[in-house]
């Protein structure tokens, strides 16, 4: 059996750091939801898929400014469905900091508590 391992990143950055660490190899799958745009670390758009053996084991769902929880349910949920799906990992990592939360200084989106527990919920 091919021990799989997903990361998912729901921080209002870009999860640049782990992605770029396994853009090579197809026993780790990334998937970022982060802010598009000009914001830090301003990296990966839905072409950056990954590189070699990894290509197709890097996804990048770049979302805009006031996304909430009801928008950004539509996208994760049936996403990450299938990717569960696909890849069938044996663990999963979700990292999920609270700058991607409603008020956040640093953040932009209108994401609350409620719709990280959810997603937490959901995988």
């Amino acid at each position: 059996m091919l021990q799989r391992v997903i990361y998912i990143d729901i921080d209002i950055h870009h999860g640049d750091g782990v992605e770029e660490a396994f853009y090579a190899t197809d026993r780790v799958i990334t998937a970022s939801f982060h802010k598009f745009g000009n914001y830090f670390p301003g990296t990966r758009d839905i072409h950056d898929i990954g590189h070699g053996k990894g290509k197709y084991y890097s996804l990048n769902v770049p979302l805009d400014d006031g996304i909430d929880n009801e928008s950004y349910q539509s996208l994760f949920k049936p996403i990450m469905e299938k990717v569960m799906e696909l890849f069938r990992p044996i663990v999963v990592v979700l990292q999920c900091r609270v700058d991607s939360l409603s008020g956040d200084r640093l953040g932009c989106f209108n994401f609350f508590i409620k719709g990280h527990a959810e997603c937490v919920r959901y995988i």
